[in-house]
């Protein structure tokens, strides 16, 4: 089972760099097209027109990187909110932080990965539009599409949720002294969390 799993990464790895190499799609849209190819969902294919914009971290703005941005898009194909108003709404939230805590996962393997999240460094030393540039970009839109899928894989094995990395929530639980987990648990029932700024 782990063989038939890397391979199926490293098909994603591939195809991600081949959409890519055919000059017809961005960053953005090479990581997405691939995932959605591998994964079951109902979507037409043209829904990729919708992560067009993300290429060049936010249509060339050097904002997070657009394999990143689509990456983490791909993810909500397999574990999104495809039905919001179905079940109970303390279900509906459990299961957004639920997903949110694998999501959250794959940026901080990007960062670890390739040392930032931004398009502008991540290309700033190879400078962008050469060559260089491009083969630099066809290696992070490779290794993306395979955190994807890895990611995919763990949670399809391991099941929900996974601990939480870098977080916002971090800043609510400085200010009040609950743990994330508790603060999560406020979030899960759709409650504020109980501190202001006048309370400080």
């Amino acid at each position: 089972m782990e063989t038939r799993n890397e391979e199926l990464i490293e098909n994603a790895k591939k195809r991600a760099r081949e959409i890519f190499n055919t000059k017809r799609a961005n960053c953005a849209e090479s990581v997405f097209r691939a995932i959605y190819e591998l994964v079951d969902n109902d979507l037409p294919p043209e829904v990729s027109a919708l992560i067009t914009p993300l290429g060049g971290g936010i249509a060339n703005r050097g904002e997070n990187c657009g394999a990143l941005l689509a990456g983490a898009i791909a993810m909500g194909l397999v574990y999104g909110r495809a039905k919001p108003y179905e079940g109970s709404l303390e279900e509906h939230r459990g299961h957004l932080w639920d997903t949110y805590s694998l999501f959250n996962q794959l940026p901080h393997r990007f960062n670890k990965r390739f040392g930032a999240l931004n398009c502008w460094d991540l290309t700033k030393d190879h400078i962008y539009g050469t060559e260089e540039c491009r083969q630099s970009c066809e290696v992070i839109i490779g290794e993306t599409a395979g955190m994807v899928l890895e990611l995919l894989l763990e949670a399809k094995r391991e099941g929900l949720p996974f601990e939480f990395n870098k977080n916002i929530i971090t800043q609510a639980s400085e200010a009040t002294g609950m743990s994330i987990e508790e603060l999560i648990e406020y979030k899960k029932k759709g409650q504020p969390f109980p501190i202001s700024r006048g309370n400080e």
